[in-house]
């Protein structure tokens, strides 16, 4: 899920990207689902700077289904014709992801030559025809239980009470997600107002948070307190990120994930893990909610071996994601500190039914053996 929305991976070619892959989006969209291009859309949030990989790989971590257009972008002189390598590339990416393995659809242009490491199993595609090519990708989506996500609950109007003038000078033309301005606004304010204002300040931008119901300004807010808790922790108090972490609309538990994997990094031992875990939850939680929330439990094993609860909770679902996401953190873990991988965890892992999980569970045992 991203932004409360069910996710829908679109692997198509730039040749017929407007002309056959925006088509389908529009109808995917109409149904109340998120298609993703993925080179429409700007980089999902991170701590650090995304390349064009990691782009890619934290869409497909977001979707919840796959679709791969494959169409005759190449000719050979024999006359075979394949489609794009970034097309095949995404193919096995999102085979090799839990919720996307048994969730992948593709459609096929006649004459097409696909690897033979990929499904036969296919749908013809007609480029001159995309509403068709939407409804079977639609029929395909309903087979699999996939549709508009439940709306969210009915939000309360709020106002700027007596401190708008504070509020208006945070809020004035940011961008939601834009940190370092965030932080440069929250500093300049914080540092001119006394500490009943400055808690006041923490409270109203959390009550935006809750209560708001105007999207761009939940989402500014979200960014605006995890600056605010960034220069002081202790503005936002554990119960306040609780409130957010139990919040019905995704945005309010993403911000709840933001400032628990922030305050991972300074003060491990301030970390709620019951929340925490609450939070790390791939295959019940948006996107936005669950990567952050999981880089918070990585950086906390490596300081705070408690923090393995989590992971262990992780590895006990039933749920395949879940399960790969642990052993996906224990590969992280092991490349920056191979003596923080619980072993006997590793080696769960490494012998779950699953070969995904396996695979990687066995990766991160290497990795930590080779150090």
């Amino acid at each position: 899920m991203l932004r409360g929305q069910l996710a829908i991976f679109l692997s198509c070619s730039e040749r017929f990207r407007t002309a056959l892959a925006w088509p389908i989006r529009d109808a995917l969209t109409g149904n109340g689902l998120r298609a993703i291009i993925v080179s429409d859309e700007p980089s999902l949030p991170s701590p650090a700077p995304q390349d064009a990989g990691a782009k890619l790989e934290a869409y497909l971590d977001a979707s919840s289904a796959f679709v791969a257009l494959c169409t005759a972008d190449y000719e050979l002189s024999d006359g075979s014709r394949y489609p794009r390598a970034n097309i095949i590339d995404e193919i096995q990416q999102a085979s090799a992801r839990p919720q996307l393995r048994d969730r992948s659809q593709v459609l096929k242009s006649p004459g097409v030559l696909l690897p033979s490491d990929i499904t036969p199993t296919y749908d013809s595609l007609d480029v001159t025809r995309p509403a068709v090519a939407a409804e079977v990708v639609l029929k395909q989506l309903q087979q699999w239980g996939i549709g508009p996500a439940s709306p969210a609950a009915a939000p309360h109007a709020v106002t700027d009470g007596d401190g708008d003038g504070d509020l208006s000078t945070l809020f004035a033309g940011l961008r939601p997600g834009d940190r370092d301005e965030a932080r440069r606004r929250a500093y300049r304010l914080l540092r001119d107002r006394p500490g009943e204002r400055r808690i006041w300040i923490a409270v109203a931008l959390h009550r935006e948070i809750i209560e708001s119901g105007d999207q761009a300004r939940v989402l500014a807010a979200a960014t605006l307190l995890e600056a605010v808790s960034g220069l002081d922790p202790g503005l936002v108090a554990a119960g306040m990120i609780e409130a957010l972490a139990g919040h019905p609309r995704y945005p309010a538990r993403a911000c709840a994930a933001n400032l628990l994997r922030d305050r991972a990094a300074v003060a491990p031992l301030d970390v709620p893990l019951e929340l925490l875990g609450r939070l790390a939850a791939p295959d019940a939680e948006d996107w936005l909610v669950w990567a952050p929330a999981l880089a918070a439990v990585q950086e906390l094993v490596r300081r705070r071996p408690d923090a393995q609860v989590i992971l262990e909770s992780l590895a006990a679902s039933a749920a395949p994601r879940d399960r790969h996401a642990a052993a996906v953190a224990l590969l992280a873990i092991a490349r920056a500190s191979p003596a923080a991988v619980p072993p006997g965890l590793a080696h769960q892992l490494a012998r779950d039914p699953d070969p995904l999980v396996a695979a990687k569970a066995a990766a991160a045992l290497e990795s930590a053996a080779a150090d």
